[in-house]
């Protein structure tokens, strides 16, 4: 039996969670989804992850600190961040901070998935 990669899906809007949940099923993934980083770093400390996919602006929360906090659980698991805020933070800022990809919303299909692809092949 081959490994199914999971990913964990971090955003507030439930509609991109189900989005999130077709599009990782044609991938061939096991997802879990959470709307707050809270319950995303449980989830961390529960079970390992292949990916995390996070919105970088949470409600009132700040997506970097929880990339911080993703890696200091999770060092190897790459992190693909989504945002409809290009100007809060720059990509080369969330790669210092462990970040592998930044996307803007509205998210480019393709490149989303030659992202996923990358990233969990890389893990392999």
């Amino acid at each position: 039996m081959t490994h199914m990669p999971k990913v964990l899906v971090l955003d507030d809007d439930k509609n991109i969670l189900l989005a999130f949940q077709d599009f990782l099923k044609g991938e061939g993934c096991a997802m879990a989804a959470v709307p707050a980083p809270k319950e995303a770093l449980q989830e961390m400390e529960k079970e390992e992850f292949d990916l995390l996919i996070t919105d970088l602006r949470l409600n009132m929360e700040s997506g970097v600190t929880f990339i911080i906090h993703a890696k200091r659980l999770q060092p190897n698991t790459p992190i693909i961040v989504i945002t409809g805020y290009p100007d809060t933070v720059s990509e080369a800022e969330l790669k210092s901070y462990g970040a592998d990809y930044l996307f803007l919303k509205p998210l480019e299909l393709k490149e989303l998935q030659q992202a996923v692809r990358s990233c969990l092949h890389h893990k392999d």
